[in-house]
């Protein structure tokens, strides 16, 4: 019998398609680059079925929530279900895979406000997560909620151009992951890391001297364009968790990561995503804890534990991980926790008596004036035509002033007073006097000197 050409041509494509689907699915599986943590992280949730208490989330929930003490403490068998730089997409479809496996009676969605800056799920999590997920529905429900928000059809679904393995060591690394991960993380380990080291149940613990100290001399005020309510693409998939946990049979409550000060302090709005969230939360009748209005009584101030501008050390780790603690067996126990926060923002912000970070600016004629400057525009302009004008500013609430010190810093680490505390935030001096040397500004809050100081450097050109 002679094949219709037409039918002929259509089965040689439908293979094609079939083995182009096949290599895709294969160079994103097996040829990309793996992050071997959350590969441990995964393989270790699919394999267990004794989970109880569930934190989902990304590396906010990895770094910073103890498992095994969360797990003494409360009673219940604790487990970070995380991958880092996750937001809404991939904590439906991680929450999803923790359902294959695990039938917990709490999930704790942890979320920060950087997590709702936009609906759009970063690719990076797409990577560390995607290729390990087991159901194929899952994923691809995972890969249509991604494409949905940035329209990034072809560029998520050929991850491995941006993610693709980079050598012969890499393939060994993802194969082994895959299949043999836990041999592979401990082949992987005398080269990993020292300061970080995997506890298991999903917590990365981090060990280490540095502090970002440095990195939030770097967060000025900001004046940006976000949008600080919830946007609606958020309020779906927040819909959408809470109705997989329901009909998982798990309650579900919310948490929100106490970010380090220098957030709420500087980026006006910061504070609205929580806001929006709790009152969000609140609609849909889902317990919601904002751990940055956490009162002293529930938990100190954590800044001293940051390494970087949103990850803490493992001492920071341990008194969240009690604070929450305390809190979820609390209210598991039918009590009133409200006690233990501050009831809106603005009893939070009369408590910050202090500045976390301030910085000069050299000021020059005709550039565009800053509304963070606290400072007479004119007097500034009517200066700077004889002398050269340096503006001190600091990040602090509007109810507290601060003052500020001016200091030439020497060769040898010593300083020589040039103008001291007070509030005049601007030092001026002959033109040229401070060429090639170093400006220090020192801030602090007037009235609460013990609360500390903070300085910048400037070198003056």
């Amino acid at each position: 019998m002679k094949k219709h050409p037409i039918l002929s041509g259509m089965a040689k494509l439908a293979l094609f398609l079939l083995g182009f689907a096949l290599v895709i699915v294969f160079a994103n599986t097996h040829l990309i680059q793996t992050d071997t943590i959350a590969r441990l992280t995964i393989s270790e949730m699919q394999q267990r079925s004794d989970i109880e208490l569930a934190l989902v989330g990304s590396s906010i929930v990895r770094d910073h929530f103890n498992a095994q003490l969360i797990t003494e403490e409360t009673g219940k068998t604790a487990f970070c279900a995380t991958v880092p730089t996750a937001s809404m997409p991939a904590s439906i479809a991680l929450t999803r895979e923790l359902f294959e496996t695990n039938s917990p009676e709490w999930v704790v969605l942890v979320t920060e406000p950087y997590n709702f800056i936009t609906v759009r799920e970063a690719t990076e999590a797409q990577y560390k997560l995607m290729p390990f997920l087991s159901d194929p529905a899952n994923m691809l429900d995972y890969y249509l909620r991604t494409c949905k928000e940035d329209g990034y059809y072809l560029d998520r679904l050929l991850m491995m151009r941006g993610f693709g393995a980079q050598s012969i060591s890499d393939v060994v690394k993802t194969i082994g992951l895959r299949y043999f991960p836990q041999k592979m993380y401990e082949r992987l380990l005398p080269d990993m890391d020292p300061t970080v080291s995997y506890q298991g149940s999903g917590f990365l613990r981090h060990e280490t001297d540095e502090r970002a100290d440095d990195l939030i001399r770097t967060v000025i005020r900001e004046y940006t364009g976000y949008h600080y309510e919830l946007f609606d693409g958020s309020k779906e998939q927040l819909e959408i968790y809470k109705q997989l946990c329901e009909e998982n049979g798990a309650k579900l409550m919310v948490v929100i990561y106490p970010n380090h000060t220098s957030h709420a302090l500087a980026e006006p709005g910061f504070l609205d995503y929580n806001d929006s969230l709790m009152k969000f939360c609140a609609g849909m009748g889902v317990p919601c804890f904002n751990f940055s209005f956490a009162r002293p009584e529930l938990m100190p101030n954590l800044d001293q534990y940051f390494f970087d501008l949103y990850h803490m050390v493992g001492d920071g780790a341990d008194i969240l991980s009690r604070a929450f603690t305390r809190v979820f067996n609390a209210y598991a126990a039918g009590e009133d926790v409200s006690g233990l926060f501050y009831e809106n923002r603005w009893q939070y912000l009369d408590s910050l008596n202090f500045t976390t970070n301030c910085w000069i600016t050299a000021y020059q004629p005709g550039s565009e004036w800053n509304p963070a400057l606290e400072q007479d525009e004119a007097r500034v302009t009517d200066l700077a035509r004889t002398q050269d004008v340096f503006l001190g500013d600091c990040n602090h609430y509007v109810m507290f002033r601060p003052e500020y010190k001016f200091v030439l810093l020497e060769q040898d680490g010593s300083e020589t007073l040039l103008q001291d505390y007070g509030a005049d935030t601007l030092y001026a001096c002959e033109p040229g006097a401070l060429s090639g040397q170093t400006l220090r500004l020192y801030a602090r809050i007037q009235g609460h000197e013990d609360s500390g100081e903070v300085w910048y450097d400037l070198l003056v050109e």
